[in-house]
C-alpha cells in the first residue's frame, strides 16, 4: 500500500494514545473532511510493489550519488553541483509543511485525475503526451464515467484497507509498548540508535502488506498520470500569499499549508539570487575570489508517493513568492524532491519507504557534501576542503526519527507523542527550540553533540520559530566568512 497513506494513520493514532484508536481515527477524518484513512510507511520488500531502497544492504558511494541527484541536476557531481552549496534545508510534507497529512486526499486526486482524462477523451482533446491504460480505454469508451460511483469506490476498497491495517499494526504496537528494554541498558551509542532503528523498523512492517493490497486494488489508479501543473488545478491551497488560480473552486481539493512555512522556505532561497551564477564562481575561482557557499539549499525528503502532489502544494507555491519579492518572471531554482511514487496503474514504487530510508538520504547527502568538488580545479578544492557543511532536517512524526538523529540539527514540528515516547525511550533529548540559548544550543555545526555523545533534538509549534534559528546560523556564517558576499545576478 502506499507507505505515505500509512504513516499518517500511525500519526493521528499515536498522537493521544489515551483516546483509542477509534477516536483518534474519527478526530482525523474530521481534519481532512475526507473518510479515506492515511496509512503507517512500509520498509520492507514485498511482491507487487516496486522497492527501491533497502537502506540496511545498499549504499550508492559518493562518486555514485543516485539515490539523490540524477546527471540533468546541477547538484550532481559533474556539474560540481555541490561545491558552493554548503547548508542543506531538508523538510518532511506531510505535517511538517502542511497543517495535516495529505495521503488521505490521494484516493480523491486519483478519481479528480480519472475524471479530467474521461471528459479529455470525450472531448477529442487528450494531451499527446498522456498514456492510455487499457482500463482507461474501457473507461472511456463508456457512455458516461460515473465519477460519483468511481469516488465511492475508491473510498470503501480504502476503508476496508484501513480496517485490515489497524488489525495488523495494532498487534505491532502492543510487541512494542510491552518491551521493558531501556535505555540504560545501551553503554555506547551506537548500540543506542541501533536499538532505535530497530523499533522504527518493526513499526514500518505491519505495513508492508497492506501497501501490496493498496497496489493491487488499483484505488490510486489514474493519479499517476496527472502532473503537477494538473494537480495544482485540483487544489485549493491555503497558507500561502501569492496563488497561481485567482478563483477558488469548491470543486478543489483543499491542502493548507502551515502558516510561516511557504515565506521561511522562500526567504532561504533568497540567498541563492543574491550569489553569483555557478559559472561566474568557476570563473572568479581562478583568481581567489570566490564564496565559501551559495547561501541554502532545499530538498523535501518524504515518504508522500505523489511527487506531483509535492510540487504542486509547497515547491511551486514556494518559488512564486520567491519570484514576487524579487519581482521576477523566472527563477531556475532547484529544489529536490525525494519521495515514492505512484504510476499511472496505481502501483507504488518505494525510493524511500520508511524511516531509515529517510535517515539514509541524509546520510548520502553528507557524504555527497563531502566528496564532492572538481578536481580539475585546485583552488577550488583547497577552498572545499576549509568550507563546513550543514544539514538542517524538519520533520514531525517517529518515521522522522532516524532522519532528525542523522541531520546536523533536527527539529521536530508539533508534539508528536510517539516520536516523544520512542526518543525518551533511548534517552535522546527533545528541548524546545524557542529556549535554545537557555538549553546550550551551538551555533556552530561541530559542536551539535552533547558531551556524552548523545544527540539533541529541537521542537518548535511552527515555522516562525524555525526562522528565527535559521537566520541566527546566517548570522554566524556571515561572521565567521562562510557565507556568500552579496552581488547582483
Amino acid at each position: 500500500m502506499p507507505s505515505c497513506l500509512i504513516l499518517g494513520l500511525l500519526m493521528a493514532i499515536l498522537m493521544n494514545p489515551t483516546n483509542g484508536f477509534s477516536n483518534n481515527i474519527e478526530r482525523h477524518r474530521q481534519q481532512h473532511r475526507s473518510d479515506s484513512p492515511s496509512w503507517l510507511a512500509t520498509y520492507a520488500s514485498t511482491p507487487g510493489i516496486k522497492n527501491m531502497s533497502n537502506s540496511s544492504t545498499q549504499r550508492s558511494s559518493p562518486s555514485n550519488p543516485s539515490l539523490l541527484f540524477s546527471e540533468s541536476s546541477k547538484y550532481h557531481r559533474r556539474n560540481n553541483g555541490l561545491s558552493r552549496r554548503r547548508r542543506w534545508l531538508v523538510v518532511d510534507f506531510d505535517g511538517t509543511c502542511t497543517q495535516h497529512d495529505t495521503t488521505p486526499l490521494l484516493p480523491k486526486l486519483a478519481s479528480f485525475a480519472t475524471r479530467s482524462r474521461s471528459s479529455l477523451s470525450s472531448s477529442g482533446d487528450r494531451p499527446k503526451s498522456s498514456m492510455v491504460t487499457d482500463r482507461e480505454a474501457v473507461l472511456h469508451e463508456e457512455e458516461e464515467y460515473d465519477h460519483k460511483q468511481d469516488l465511492e469506490r475508491r473510498l470503501s476498497q480504502f476503508q476496508q484497507l484501513e480496517n485490515e491495517f489497524l488489525k495488523r499494526y495494532d498487534h505491532a504496537k502492543a510487541s512494542l509498548v510491552t518491551n521493558d528494554e531501556q535505555s540504560d541498558v545501551f553503554q555506547m551509542e551506537e548500540e543506542r540508535l541501533q536499538a532505535i532503528h530497530a523499533a522504527l523498523d518493526a513499526l514500518d512492517e505491519p505495513s508492508t502488506i497492506v501497501t501490496r493490497m493498496v497496489s493491487e486494488s488499483r484505488v490510486l489508479h489514474g493519479l499517476g498520470h496527472a502532473d503537477s501543473n494538473e494537480l495544482e488545478g485540483m487544489l485549493n491551497i491555503h497558507g500561502v500569499t501569492t496563488q497561481q488560480l485567482e478563483n477558488e473552486s469548491d470543486d478543489r481539493i483543499e491542502i493548507h499549508l502551515r502558516p510561516g512555512c511557504e515565506t521561511t522556505l522562500a526567504r532561504i532561497l533568497l540567498s541563492h539570487s543574491q550569489s553569483h551564477h555557478d559559472k561566474e564562481i568557476i570563473d572568479a575561482a581562478s583568481d581567489g575570489n570566490y564564496p565559501d557557499c551559495l547561501g541554502w539549499s532545499l530538498a523535501v525528503l518524504s515518504i508522500n508517493w505523489c511527487p506531483a502532489l509535492i510540487e504542486a502544494s509547497l515547491v511551486q507555491p514556494v518559488l512564486r513568492k520567491k519570484r514576487s519579492i524579487l519581482n521576477q518572471i523566472y527563477c531556475d531554482t532547484e529544489v529536490p524532491i525525494w519521495s515514492n511514487h505512484v504510476d499511472g496503474e496505481g502501483v507504488v514504487t518505494l525510493h524511500v519507504p520508511g524511516a531509515l530510508a529517510k535517515r539514509e538520504r541524509i546520510m548520502e547527502l553528507r557524504r555527497c557534501l563531502e566528496h564532492d568538488f572538481d578536481d580539475t580545479n585546485e583552488n577550488l578544492v583547497l577552498s572545499m576542503t576549509r568550507t563546513k557543511h550543514l544539514i538542517v532536517y524538519v520533520g514531525d512524526s517517529s518515521t522522522d526519527l532516524a532522519a532528525l538523529l542523522e541531520a546536523d540539527i533536527g527539529i521536530i514540528m508539533g508534539n508528536s507523542s510517539s516520536t516523544r515516547t520512542i526518543a525518551e525511550k533511548w534517552g535522546i533529548e527533545i528541548l524546545a527550540l524557542q529556549d535554545r540559548r537557555e538549553l546550550g544550543f551551538d551555533l556552530d555545526v561541530n559542536n551539535i553533540k552533547t558531551g556524552d555523545g548523545k544527540r539533541k533534538l529541537w521542537q518548535v509549534d511552527n515555522w516562525h520559530e524555525i526562522n528565527l534559528m535559521l537566520e541566527e546560523l546566517d548570522e554566524y556564517w556571515k561572521s565567521n566568512s562562510l557565507s556568500t558576499p552579496t552581488s547582483n545576478e
